[in-house]
């Protein structure tokens, strides 16, 4: 899953954030609990084994865990600093370093996910091709694969303005930080580039980092899927289940292989 020197593999792009442990502590605080940890909490207690791709901190599994889960649970994400909050969290859970066009464990899963829109940094077609496959070759027979992305008829990016995102929360320690985003600029037909500006006012210290997200059309994600030998079985525009339409925040996907 990763190349010799323990890096992600060539073409696989790694924000910052998520790979120094100094940023990826601040993530919790700033993505809280949420409905889509709920969804997809429901998902691995149905489920003898579980691969979440992109892991992040590992809060879902860590939760799964905790809650009486005791199949087979693992993480894969490419950000040495998630990793390293995750194995701090949940020890008991297996996490590994890798990425969803790379992704090779080993073994099959009854259910594998990529969520917190982390199928957003597959970029192009290409890209979301090889990792479909990937998943596919994970799956048990019957499996689940399960994932969302933003609706790109919703047009989220435009709401990424300081003034709309700018919020203060309480780090490690209890050290205060503020973080927003700001000048998303859509580009190259599905793309969005923004920038994350994390700041500590005790020092006035200040990161900024730009980050890229892929729009995908749904209807060229259902071609994806049936390409790659899936059967849609849920298609969802939230968490609460309701039918994806210009006005939903998510597309929301549950197939299995055909």
């Amino acid at each position: 899953m990763t190349d010799s020197d323990g890096q992600p593999a060539e073409g696989v792009v790694v924000d910052a954030a998520y790979c120094e442990v100094e940023l990826a502590r601040l993530y919790d605080a700033e993505c809280p609990w949420h409905p889509q940890d709920d969804f997809y909490l429901a998902l691995d207690r149905q489920a003898g084994s579980v691969l979440d791709v992109g892991c992040g901190t590992g809060t879902r599994l860590g939760a799964a865990r905790a809650r009486g889960h005791r199949g087979d649970l693992v993480g894969v994400d490419p950000g040495a600093g998630m990793l390293a909050v995750a194995r701090e969290k949940a020890p008991d859970v297996e996490w590994l370093s890798g990425a969803a066009q790379t992704l090779d464990v080993g073994r099959r899963f009854d259910l594998v996910t990529m969520t917190g829109h982390a199928f957003q940094v597959l970029l192009d077609d290409d890209a979301v091709a090889c990792a479909l496959r990937r998943f596919r070759d994970h799956l048990e027979p019957g499996g689940l694969l399960a994932f969302e992305t933003r609706n790109p008829a919703r047009r989220a990016w435009e709401g990424w303005t300081e003034q709309r995102t700018r919020a203060e929360y309480a780090g490690p320690g209890g050290e205060p930080f503020e973080s927003w985003v700001h000048d998303a600029r859509p580009h190259d037909g599905d793309l969005v580039t923004f920038y994350a500006t994390t700041r500590w006012p005790a020092t006035g210290r200040e990161r900024t980092e730009a980050s890229t997200l892929r729009f995908i059309d749904p209807g060229r994600l259902r071609d994806h899927l049936r390409d790659s030998g899936f059967r849609v079985e849920g298609w969802f525009g939230d968490w609460d289940r309701r039918p994806v339409g210009d006005d939903s925040p998510e597309v929301v996907v549950l197939a299995r292989p055909a």
